[in-house]
């Protein structure tokens, strides 16, 4: 299963894709991350994240990660902060027809690419449990 889930960094419109699958618990069926050390997964408590999230975001941040690309400095923000994603989808509305001009998609193996082949410092956070804010970085 696929979930989208909305995230608006100034402007800017992001769709993060969380990639998840079904396992019993219990005799309960149970949504969980996939291909991550941590499957834990709740909606609320990544609701309440990337609300903290668009809270925080500045473009300074952004910059600190691309200076030149602004998708690229900000789909780094989120991925260094939603380390479970599994692309960034970025959609522009034309302000004149209130109607999606353009659409964007980058994996997590691109994202990562990205980082080694431009050498770019990321916040290591092997720690990160969508259920521990203490182990956010917001």
């Amino acid at each position: 299963m696929i979930i989208s889930k909305k995230i608006k960094l100034k402007d800017n419109i992001y769709y993060v894709i969380i990639d998840l699958y079904y396992k019993k618990k219990d005799n309960i069926t149970i949504l969980c991350l996939k291909d991550f050390q941590d499957e834990y997964y709740d909606d609320g408590d990544l609701t309440e994240l990337i609300s903290r999230l668009e809270d925080n975001y500045s473009y300074e941040q952004s910059k600190s990660y691309d200076k030149y690309i602004s998708f690229m400095g900000d789909a780094l923000y989120i991925y260094d902060r939603v380390p479970f994603l599994k692309g960034i989808k970025e959609i522009y509305i034309d302000d004149t027809d209130n109607i999606i001009f353009s659409t964007s998609y980058i994996s997590k193996e691109e994202i990562e690419n990205y980082i080694i082949d431009n050498n770019i410092k990321m916040n290591l956070n092997s720690n990160f449990k969508l259920n521990d804010e203490n182990t956010w970085k917001i």
